[in-house]
């Protein structure tokens, strides 16, 4: 049988997984080892496309904003409310500004405020060498949210200060995707194959370089792993190509305009005479063995993510998530995690936060977690984002860093976990474990005037890093709070290395997120984990009031998960003297409800939507559902 349309699939992929797949475990760790190994065995098809073991040099310290004194010493005050983190935009350009041959960005959303300077100078610059480079600029195509690309070409290559000539040697593609609710949130500059900037960073001025700035870790490499960024972009562009010469069969809307598509993809290309669709990235480098790679200095790296709704078999998807989990597994001493959120996204409702409908814990993960601190020892450290953190001056629906959960929430998950997983767990020996093995915090800043000063200090984080026995760390894009976005990592497999980002990073985090803290003033409480761990914290959506529903949208809409306010909610409550039509002696009418929504001349703009059916409704139906038209 053919494989789906709908699969992140290539012909260069479509072979024997044994074939390809790399097997050699020399080199590598046993933690990273047994990352290769789970790919390997679940992921075969998807090697050297979303997951590869390569190598490289990882370059300066790890990219931080604000720069790591800002936690314990420097204070970002009205004079450095506007600066503390300029450099970062200028190195997104200065990596751009190298290319010889080839630039990929990809990012969630478009970048503004400095960032878009800075890449706009980057390109102005590259530009100004005469060099025919190939641009490949991809953002993720939110709900409600549609990247405008020709706007953003426009601001790049018709920048005030940066503008491009019309004989530029430039090839500039602007792309966007959204299949369903899942679409990219990978953050990646891989230029020529051999420069490479990948982590946590949006490119979003308000939010990183303001004042109360959100905590987040980017790094930068150079070496053949750069390639790994290309291909995983490659496959993103082979399917908004596919996508795109299906709806040219079509009138369509114009790219900013938000739609009732189930896909939705986006492109425009600069200038307006080349060819419509960007070639692919082609791989050049000379690869060596692992082991001679390391003797000449470079360092081993996993490269891992995940394609989301792209990929059509739950059983070889997302390749990513199943290194994460087997990392864990593998840990023997310690994991440190520096995070957004481990729960879903929430809203405050009560004396405590409930999940969106839909939205679940991520179960594999508290059981690796939790199995790891109970059954081996292991040391489990968190930092998480301060609940509901609103960086600058936006508001509520615009910017939101912290899903919603207590440090006290999450640790009753994970003893909660250990509880499921461990039938027979010692009930005083779990309550010991808090504090012990398992120790959590939110984020601290040095309480600065501008940075977080009215939260003493506790504020918003979105790094997704963490650190396996001290040995080897991942830093990339995704979170462990479950989202079906496409996502790109690297785990960097050095002791050597993992020690330094300890120094440049974690130490001086954690040491103002916990160490520092006077211990009645640290954020978890015993007594209150122990007595929520009943507390079902997994809602479904008949749990929900009208205003809570309202609610729930608002904030989807501030974690850039849809809820926009040209998105149309249609609350289906309830009939009343329903009909009927089943006939007598047949029981009552099986009820359900079509939905469509038609414009003015009375044609769908939009498939129906159907309600679930309520069996022998007795004519008093509730449905209580809602259906969600863009």
């Amino acid at each position: 049988m053919a494989e789906p349309r709908e699969e992140v699939w290539s012909d260069a992929s479509a072979v024997d997984m044994d074939a390809t797949a790399d097997t050699s475990p020399d080199g590598l760790s046993y933690v990273a080892d047994a990352a290769r190994d789970t790919l390997n065995e679940k992921h075969g098809m998807y090697w050297r496309i979303a997951w590869n073991v390569s190598y490289g040099k990882v370059v300066g310290e790890v990219l931080q904003t604000p720069p790591k004194d800002y936690f314990l010493s420097d204070q970002i005050n009205d004079d450095q409310a506007e600066t503390h983190s300029d450099y970062l935009p200028d190195k997104f350009g200065e990596i751009i500004a190298r290319a010889e041959e080839w630039v990929d960005f990809t990012s969630l959303g478009a970048p503004d405020g400095k960032f878009l300077d800075a890449m706009a100078k980057g390109l102005k610059d590259l530009s100004d060498t005469g060099r025919p480079v190939v641009v490949r600029i991809l953002t993720g195509n939110i709900v409600g949210m549609p990247t405008d690309n020709d706007a953003l070409a426009k601001a790049l290559c018709k920048h005030p200060d940066y503008a491009l000539p019309d004989d530029t040697n430039l090839k500039i593609w602007v792309g966007a995707w959204r299949k369903g609710t899942s679409w990219n949130h990978s953050k990646i500059v891989a230029v020529d194959g051999k420069y490479l900037l990948t982590g946590g960073h949006n490119v979003w001025d308000p939010h990183y370089l303001q004042k109360n700035p959100v905590r987040d870790l980017t790094m930068e490499a150079e070496g053949v792993v750069a390639e790994d960024g290309h291909a995983f972009a490659n496959r993103m562009w082979e399917w908004i190509e596919k996508k795109e010469r299906e709806y040219s069969e079509f009138l369509r809307a114009p790219d900013w305009v938000p739609m009732l598509y189930h896909s939705r993809t986006g492109i425009c290309q600069w200038p307006k005479s080349v060819d419509p669709y960007p070639p692919q990235y082609e791989r050049k480098a000379e690869i060596v063995p692992l082991p001679e790679a390391i003797e000449a200095g470079d360092i081993a790296m996993v490269t891992c993510g995940r394609f989301g709704a792209l990929h059509h078999d739950k059983s070889t998807a997302n390749p990513s998530d199943s290194a994460i989990v087997a990392m864990m597994k593998a840990a023997k001493t310690s994991i440190k995690l520096s995070l957004q959120d481990l729960g879903p996204l929430a809203i405050p409702l009560g004396d405590r936060a409930r999940a969106l409908p839909g939205c679940v814990w991520p179960e594999d993960y508290l059981r690796e977690l939790g199995l790891a601190i109970y059954e081996r020892g292991v040391d489990v450290h968190i930092v998480l984002s301060h609940p509901y953190s609103i960086p600058s001056d936006l508001g509520a629906t615009e910017a939101n860093y912290g899903n919603g959960w207590t440090c006290n929430d999450v640790a009753a998950m994970l003893i909660r976990s250990i509880k499921e997983n461990v039938p027979d767990a010692d009930e005083e020996r779990l309550g010991g474990l808090v504090g012990l093995n398992l120790k959590l915090a939110y984020l601290r800043t040095s309480k600065g005037s501008c940075d977080w000063e009215d939260k003493d200090g506790k504020c918003g984080n979105h790094a997704k890093f963490f650190i396996v026995d001290d040995i080897c760390y991942y830093i990339g894009s995704q979170n462990l709070y479950i989202a079906n976005l496409a996502e790109w990592g690297i785990i960097i497999d050095s002791a050597v290395q993992t020690q330094k980002i300890l120094e440049e990073y974690w130490n001086p985090m954690w040491a103002a997120a916990y160490e520092n803290v006077p211990e009645e003033e640290r954020d978890c409480n015993i007594d209150e984990i122990l007595g929520s761990l009943d507390v079902n914290r997994n809602d479904t959506l008949e749990d929900l009031s009208p205003e809570e529903q309202e609610a729930a949208l608002l904030a989807k809409k501030a974690a850039k998960a849809g809820g926009s306010k040209n998105k149309l909610a249609v609350w289906l409550k309830r009939a009343t003297n329903l009909r009927d039509a089943d006939g007598l002696g047949s029981g009552s009418s099986d009820a359900y409800v079509v939905i469509r929504v038609v414009d003015s001349d009375g044609k769908d703009v939009s498939p129906p939507q159907t309600s679930k059916v309520i069996n022998d409704c007795g004519g008093e139906p509730t449905w209580n559902e809602t259906m969600f038209f863009e």
